[in-house]
């Protein structure tokens, strides 16, 4: 995970995506895009991934609102 902190930072973390895309490494540049990618890693471990439609996704989500 990169968060930079000033302007420097800022140039270290352009090398640093550059480099992860170069090597088709994932390069996280937030701690919410940690923790999302957590949850789907432990998701994936857990068995509990499946596909649907983005219209079946916001049938789901309507209902459980309901």
């Amino acid at each position: 995970v990169n968060t930079p902190y000033g302007t420097g930072g800022r140039l270290d973390g352009y090398e640093i995506r550059t480099a992860a895309v170069a090597r088709s490494v994932p390069c996280l540049t937030t701690v919410q895009a940690l923790a999302a990618a957590v949850q789907g890693i432990d998701a994936l471990n857990g068995g509990d991934v499946g596909v649907r439609s983005l219209q079946e996704h916001a049938e789901h989500l309507t209902a459980a609102r309901d």
